[in-house]
Order: C-alpha cells, then structure tokens, then sequence
C-alpha cells in the first residue's frame, strides 16, 4: 500500500475531499436520527437479506462482491455470522419487524448447532459450508464476535438459554485466555484451551468491551460486566498506549514487549485509536471515572489531530508514528463509521459545536463514498477522494455489523443528545420471570427516561419501575415497544 508524507499532498487531497463534499447534496439531512434509521431498514438490511443468506445450509455466505456474487472460499465463520446476527437483532429493535427476528432466531440456532465446541466449550474459528469445523482453534477475536451478536439478541429477547451461553463463553475468555501474570487476553488457544499463541494484540484486547460488555451491561446491569470492562480498560492503557507517542499499539508479545508490523511506516491503526478513545468515554458515561475519561480526551485529541484530514472529511486507516507523519490515503468503512459515532460522543460531553460539524462532514462523506445508492450496503474500502478501492459486500470481516450499529447509535445519539426528540425501540421477550428487569436502553446517559411502554396494543407505563428500567410480568413471546426521550428537554 502506498503511503505519503503530511505537508506534501495535503493541498492535493484538500481540494479533493472539498469537490466530493461540495458534490454532495442535502447535508443537513444527516442530522436527523430518523435518516439513519431510514437507512438501516431500506438501504442496509434488505440486500443482506435478499443476496447474503445461505438458503441451503442456513446462515450466510461469507464472500461476496461488489454486486452480491459469491466468489472464493465457502467456509464460515461463527465471528462473520454472529455479527450479521447483531444487526438483524438490531433492524428488529428499530422496527418491530418480524421478519428481522425469524432471521435472527434461525442464526442463533445454526450457531448453536454448528459453531459451539460441545466436548470444550468455545466457537470453533471457522466451518466448512455445511457447518462442520475445519479449524478447531479458539481464536480470541472470534471468541469475542461470537459472543457480540449473541448479547444484542439477549438485548432484544431476554433470550435465557442465549445468555447462558454468553456466559459460558465470556467464562472461558476470562478463565482460560486471560493472563493472570501480565494481563491481558491471550492471541489464539487450542481447541483443548491450552495456549496456542501467547502474544498479545489490539483485536484481543478492546473488542469485547465494544463488541459485547457495553450492551451486555446496558441490558442486564450486573456489575461483574462492569468489573470486566474497567479490567481491559486499565490493562490497555497501561500496556498498549506508546509512552513516546501516545498512540495505541497493535501487537504485544506475553509480557508487552511491542512488536511493530511489516509495515512500519503506518503502524498507527486510527480506528482502533478510535475504538479505544470511544469505549473510554463510554465508561465514564456508567461509571463517571475521571482517569478514564482523561486518557480519552489526550487520545482524542491526537486522533482529531492527526486522523482526520484537514476539512475533517475523511478518517485515515493508518499513519505512521514518527514526528514525520506518514499516511495510508485510504479508509475502511468501519473507520469511517467509527469516527462519526466518536464525533458524537465527543459532542455530547464536550458540548463543542465543532464535533458536529465534524460529524456533518464525515456522515457525508460516508453518504457519498460508501454506501451503494444502487446495489444496497457499503463499499468495503475508499481513497480520499471517495473513488472505491474496494467493492466487496462480504468477507470473512465484514458483514453488516459497523454499518447497523453506525446507523442504531446515530439515530439514538442525534435524536436523544442533539435534537431532543424521543425514540421508540422493539423487544421481543422470549420468557421472562415475574418482575425481570427489562433495561431498553443501549446508550450510556442517566437522564433518558421511559416515557411509554406498549404491550400488544395496550398502553402499559403502568409497568415502569423507574425512569430507566420496566419490571416485566410473567411472560413468554411478547412484543413490547418502549419510547425514550428526556422528559425535560423534548420538543413539544
């Protein structure tokens, strides 16, 4: 991959990123949660589930290109598949949809009879097309997106036999890949748990706390998901934030010894640089942790510095760490994603406009570049002038995950935290116990409040318990619609 210097092409890539935006109309549309919403259930989730499903033998395909034609390998992957169950989980909570939840129950059950070790526990890494394990290896970052979409249809459901597998499987992740010496979670395990790859690195780390424990503790609210967040969190700054740069680092060996890539130039990742900013904030949100908050903004400020180009369009993928930045001219769609929900919870606790107009730029940007106006979903890759270096619909990596979340927590941030406007959202209770607790919130903000709770057709606020939790009766497969607002600041 190419790379330049910062000062050398900046006019260049300047007066590119200024034609792409000024080519783009309606800017201000971006601003209404109600758009992204749209987007979701109309540009995103149907050509999923129109050209990504496996008709055959159940969940979905793992290759596909730009116009949704499969190519190369059929084997799948529980991490690929389990992501693409959080965003069905997802399109249900934005709309009741029932043909959302079949998908995303139908995933469910192919993951627990395919996918789960049942001799060892754990997600097998990867299956041929029938769903019989070819690699038997328990590769953390597929232990953890396994567990990701499984959270969000607890979220959704209050699914037990769902929860209890989450459990087994974040028991195992903290029991049997967690170092005990050093910290941390180990790379790769054998199919028996003993170790396989001792190092260390990014994808191992941060991604359960933004893949899975945030929602699972915005959904349950025990404590013990809590703990476990603050855990990686305190490990992460200690060991992987460069004492000379300041950036995030990738790959560790057992003990933290730093082990740069291939690719030296542009060893800096900005959206994981992102990711660890953003799930910073988010816990100080819960639990009003200073420190945490503090290592937040001295990253953000390097990432907004540095990550974005000048008319703070574009988020870089990588740039070097040296005085002498160098960049990648590319991005990723998940980068880009990223970067607007971390504009947003910037604004939200900062109350800086300039977040919003960061935001404004890169949603844009986003509307332009990456989304397939004719064929559905996102590019996989773009230059900085919005042409596409990467049409693929589906990999082993990407699937509809970033692009449902972007979309859920934009329309939840700019309608909550920006426009003061309520939001209703879906749940489906499989079963629950009289007086379960349903938390029907997945965004970190103590003073949005349950303004109704419909059951069926008939209004049932009465079930409310307080301003953030309704106490549900004995119930099995009931539809439930909660509306969320800030009873002080809504537009009348």
């Amino acid at each position: 991959m190419k790379w330049l210097r910062v000062g050398s092409a900046v006019v260049i890539l300047t007066v590119l990123l200024s034609s792409c935006k000024n080519n783009s109309a309606g800017t201000s549309k971006v601003f209404s949660g109600n758009y992204w919403k749209e987007q979701a259930l109309t540009d995103i989730i149907p050509f999923w589930s129109k050209y990504s499903q496996d008709t055959i033998s159940g969940a979905f395909i793992t290759n596909l290109d730009s116009i949704w034609l499969p190519f190369g390998s059929s084997d799948k992957y529980p991490s690929m598949i389990s992501r693409h169950l959080f965003s069905y989980s997802v399109a249900y909570l934005l709309s009741g949809d029932e043909e959302n939840l079949i998908i995303a129950h139908n995933t469910v059950k192919w993951l627990l009879d395919h996918a789960w070790d049942k001799e060892y526990g754990g997600w097998f890494d990867a299956l041929d097309e029938k769903g019989n394990p070819v690699q038997m290896t328990k590769n953390t970052f597929v232990q953890v997106y396994t567990i990701t979409g499984l959270a969000m249809y607890y979220f959704v459901t209050h699914d037990s036999t769902v929860l209890k597998y989450i459990d087994k499987s974040n028991e195992l992740l903290e029991t049997k890949v967690w170092d005990y010496n050093a910290g941390g979670y180990f790379n790769m395990m054998n199919r028996d748990w003993s170790v396989s790859d001792s190092n260390k690195s990014f994808s191992s780390q941060i991604t359960p706390v933004s893949g899975y424990l945030i929602y699972l503790y915005q959904a349950t609210r025990d404590p013990k998901y809590l703990k476990q967040i603050n855990k990686i969190l305190e490990v992460t700054i200690n060991n992987m934030v460069d004492k000379e740069s300041g950036w995030v680092l990738e790959s560790f060996d057992k003990n933290w010894k730093y082990l740069p890539g291939k690719e030296d130039e542009t060893e800096i990742n900005i959206g994981h640089n992102i990711e660890t900013s953003w799930m910073l904030l988010r816990d100080y949100l819960i639990t009003g942790n200073l420190n945490h908050l503090n290592s937040a903004k001295s990253l953000s400020q390097k990432i907004n510095k540095y990550g974005l180009l000048q008319d703070k369009d574009f988020w870089l993928s990588n740039i070097g760490r040296t005085p002498l930045l160098a960049f990648r001219p590319d991005t990723y769609w998940w980068v880009q994603a990223y970067g607007n929900m971390f504009d947003l919870y910037l604004y939200h606790i900062s109350g800086e406009k300039k977040y919003l107009n960061e935001f404004q730029g890169g949603a844009v940007f986003w509307d332009s570049a990456f989304m397939d106006k004719i064929h559905g979903d996102t590019y996989l890759g773009v230059d900085t002038a919005g042409a596409i270096i990467d049409g693929k619909k589906a990999t082993q990596f990407k699937t509809s995950y970033h692009s449902m979340e972007h979309c859920l927590l934009n329309l939840l941030c700019l309608n909550l935290w920006v426009n003061d406007e309520p939001v209703e959202l879906h749940f489906r209770i499989t079963s629950s116990r009289d007086g379960e607790m349903l938390f029907p919130l997945p965004l970190e903000d103590n003073s949005i409040e349950i303004l109704k709770v419909t059951m069926g057709n008939k209004d049932q606020t009465s079930l409310i318990a307080d301003h953030q939790s309704v106490r549900l009766p004995l119930l099995s497969n009931t539809k439930i619609a909660v509306q969320l607002g800030n009873h002080k600041k809504l537009k009348k």
